[in-house]
């Protein structure tokens, strides 16, 4: 149906479309109001509004930074801004002095003559570069930085009021040819300490095409100071366990994701910066090669654990051909000193050394201070691009760089989809208030999408819809709702010998007459919520039912007769339609816990019947297709094994498709359940294929031994509603995930009848426990399942961001209730 085009949402709808940053207004099916900003909103260049507006709000922070810190400061050491995250306090001056030293090794080490800086601040670099190069622009958009810096210029200098994604404006280039750089461009671009206040990844690219432009060739762009989006996590933890050291470990997690989730600042890591340059250099022509240096201060802040520089050699000569060797092959008693010797001879390249910052136990793991002592001045301390924990000496400096091609993956810690979702809430809110519209109670979702997100999505769908080409999928609906109305009448014929058909009974008194379980009961309720929503059963004020539609049991066997052929004939397993009609006709006994529902489902030890439920139907093909293209899509984008961990894995009907999508990659997974009977069935099915492993696993328990952050993909298809608080769960298995990891999961998100007479057997609860924590919010209604909008809500709560849900509103499937839900940590 669509919505009346007179309707209050959708002139709501019209109202919003005017404004200029959005590009799209949409009434929802839910009754809640779709935005999608406009991309001119979103654009680098020109600059878009919410660009510019976020890029506006840093400028007014660092002009109030630099004017009201209670530092006091000289000329060429202005620390406004710099304090520490874990006490508040100023970063000490000697770890700060050290911290500028360090860097500024680095930009020397390239050998520039003419250096572009791009966000200069107050001048920490420029200050202690001048005297060593023959020209120095500097950019800033704070105003109170531009004015200091102008007023104490020396020759050689210029100082100009710009942006990064500026770089190329006329007043830049004029600036560049003022100082004396040939045709106007640097042989280093530095942008230090400023990349997490650009607006997004799209802004960093486009930066970063600009700079890798206008470098001269066999320059340098440097991109400084930065922190890495793998190790937010283990940020966010260091800052709250020095907050609260007594807290413990559950609720330090709890708090650590609120803040990583919380975190204003763009954070990537070195894979991504190879990727961007990498398609840079594609469209260019220019080749490109990356080095990543971790911090190599002595003492141990955050500055020092989370954070690296990058170096960008653009069309630089090949670099010499350095000897390999293994940090574990040289003797243990004094590694450093053996080190030492090797660096005074040929070139050299010293591998695998644990980085004792993050990782002090590991074995050989040597601080990067300590090697940077025993390295000297022609070698160069690196980073692992695709492992933090990993470190390198290479002798000379410039054998460290390597083609940026090479570096695959990559992931990002984005603020701006949550400001732009933030923002154009509020721009909506405004509009509407302003209006005669009603408002107060309308939703309203502000949908954002990144290149990413787009792609993932595109692939997704297409081979979803590629999965079910053989199959008419409009018949399905219909061929459920069939089913649905056979369990109704099933239910209603369970329930004549409680006299509903002529008196009235409470649902404790029904379940008393027909001896229904305890733990069952539940299910029971369900029934009589079901029958009476459907019209079949009344009730009266005092909760007691009465009224009962009556039914013959030949009604039953009638509704069922020809369903196992006709939905064969659409692509629903017969073995599927005959275990859920057997079931409708075991209701009584089921009830009464006299036969366990898995007797119907596994008969004779074979899991035809589940595959069928899982994975044989038309829904399923479409969705699982989905997951696997997903999975794809995200083992091409990353370095290493895609380290996947499937929860409640079953009888592997989504793994099927998930592992045969992962054919030829490289993966760590790692199949789990709760019943060593399905990890049995997962070794048999599974247990060949090199790179999955099997381990119990219960969401609901808060131990387990998959550490935080070492998730690429968590994976699960019909278990989260399985959980006992689900907000609390899913926040806790969103810890899991490393920074840009996916949660795929499957979920049913209407309650179907047929589900109700018999799936929802095996979710009661042993006997003796309760289903649901009292602050679940299924608790009171003895619910299952939430809808779409609750699950987007509950991933919101915990930090993960929607990319998409499958089947889209439009698609004949999208009326089964069963979804396919994507969300990115970060």
């Amino acid at each position: 149906m669509h919505p009346d085009p007179a309707s209050p949402l959708v002139e709501a709808a019209r109202t919003l479309i005017a404004h200029p940053w959005i590009g799209d207004a949409r009434p929802g099916p839910d009754g809640s109001l779709h935005v999608r900003p406009a991309q001119a909103a979103l654009a680098v260049r020109p600059t878009g509004g919410l660009v510019t507006e976020y890029l506006e709000h840093w400028g007014e922070v660092y002009d109030w930074t630099y004017t009201q810190d209670d530092v006091g400061h000289v000329p060429d050491l202005d620390l406004s801004g710099w304090r520490a995250s874990d006490t508040g306090r100023p970063l000490p001056v000697a770890h700060m002095r050290e911290w500028i030293a360090h860097t500024v090794d680095l930009v020397l080490g390239t050998g520039p003559r003419w250096i572009l800086e791009l966000g200069c601040g107050t001048g920490l670099l420029m200050h202690r570069l001048l005297d060593h190069v023959d020209g120095y622009v500097g950019t800033d958009v704070s105003t109170a930085a531009v004015a200091a810096l102008r007023a104490r210029a020396r020759p050689g200098t210029a100082i100009v009021p710009a942006a990064a994604h500026e770089a190329t404006a006329p007043e830049v280039r004029a600036a560049l040819r003022e100082v004396g750089a040939p045709d106007g461009r640097p042989d280093c671009v530095l942008l230090n300490s400023v990349t997490q206040c650009f607006p997004g990844v799209d802004y960093l690219r486009s930066v970063l095409a600009d700079a890798i432009g206008l470098v001269a060739p066999g320059g340098s762009v440097i991109v400084g100071d930065v922190r890495d989006s793998r190790l937010l996590d283990a940020y966010a933890l260091w800052v709250e366990r020095a907050a609260d050291p007594s807290a413990d470990g559950a609720e330090l997690s709890r708090r650590a994701a609120d803040r990583a989730a919380r975190d204003e600042e763009l954070l990537f890591d070195p894979p991504l910066l190879a990727r961007l340059a990498a398609d840079v250099a594609g469209e260019s022509g220019r080749t490109v090669r990356l080095s990543v240096h971790p911090k190599t201060m002595t003492d141990d802040t955050e500055l020092t654990r989370y954070r690296f520089d990058a170096v960008l050699r653009v069309d630089a000569d090949p670099p010499p051909v350095a000897k390999r060797v293994a940090w574990a092959s040289l003797p243990g008693d004094d590694r450093l000193g053996t080190l030492t010797a090797l660096l005074s001879g040929e070139p050299v390249h010293v591998h695998g050394i644990p980085n004792a910052v993050p990782a002090p136990d590991r074995e050989g793991a040597v601080a990067p201070s300590h090697l940077r002592a025993a390295a000297g001045p022609r070698a160069a301390v690196v980073a692992d691009p695709r492992d933090p924990a990993m470190l390198s000496v290479v002798s000379p400096a410039g054998a460290a760089a390597e083609p940026v091609a090479g570096i695959s993956g990559g992931t990002a810690h984005d603020p701006f989809a949550s400001f732009t979702r933030r923002r154009l809430q509020e721009i909506s809110r405004a509009l509407l208030r302003r209006s005669s519209l009603p408002h107060r109670d309308l939703r309203i979702v502000v949908e954002t999408d990144t290149p990413d997100d787009t792609d993932v999505r595109r692939r997704a769908t297409e081979r979803a819809a590629e999965a079910v080409a053989d199959v008419d999928a409009a018949r399905l609906p219909v061929f459920l709702d069939r089913l649905d109305q056979a369990a109704l009448l099933a239910m209603a014929c369970t329930l004549r010998p409680t006299g509903l058909t002529r008196g009235g009974a409470t649902a404790d008194e029904i379940a008393a007459t027909l001896k229904a379980a305890e733990r069952h009961r539940w299910i029971l309720r369900r029934w009589l919520e079901a029958l009476t929503r459907e019209g079949w059963l009344a009730r009266d004020a005092e909760g007691r039912f009465h009224g009962l539609r009556k039914v013959r049991r030949d009604e039953v066997v009638a509704a069922g007769r020809g369903m196992e052929s006709d939905g064969a004939a659409i692509g629903y397993p017969a073995e599927t339609t005959r275990f859920l009609l057997a079931a409708m006709s075991r209701l009584p006994e089921l009830l009464r816990d006299e036969v366990p529902v898995q007797a119907l489902l596994f008969a004779g030890d074979d899991p035809g019947t589940a595959d069928g439920a899982y994975r044989e139907n038309t829904v399923n093909r479409y969705l699982n297709a989905a997951v696997g293209e997903t999975l794809r899509w995200a083992a091409e984008r990353g370095a290493g094994p895609l380290r996947v961990l499937e929860l409640g894995a079953g009888v592997g009907g989504t793994t099927v498709d998930a592992l045969g999508a992962l054919t030829g990659k490289d993966v760590d997974y790692l199949f789990t359940d709760v019943s060593q009977y399905f990890l049995s069935l997962g070794r048999e099915r599974f247990g060949e294929r090199p790179g999955v492993r099997f381990a119990l696993f219960d969401i609901n328990t808060a131990g387990h031994d998959v550490p935080p952050g070492s998730q690429d993909v968590l994976l699960s298809a019909n278990v989260l509603h399985n959980a006992r608080h689900v907000r609390d769960v899913v926040a806790r298995l969103g810890r899991l995930l490393a920074p840009g990891g996916l949660f795929v999961f499957v979920e049913t998100c209407r309650e179907m009848a047929a589900i109700l007479t018999s799936m929802q057997f095996l979710m009661s609860p042993r006997t003796g426990e309760t289903r649901l924590d009292p602050g679940d919010p299924r608790n009171a209604e003895d619910r299952v399942f939430l809808t779409r909008e609750e699950w987007l809500n509950v991933l919101a709560g915990a930090g993960l961001r929607p990319l998409f849900t499958l089947p889209g509103d439009d698609h004949p499937l999208a009326t089964t209730g069963l979804h396919l839900f994507a969300a990115r940590k970060g």
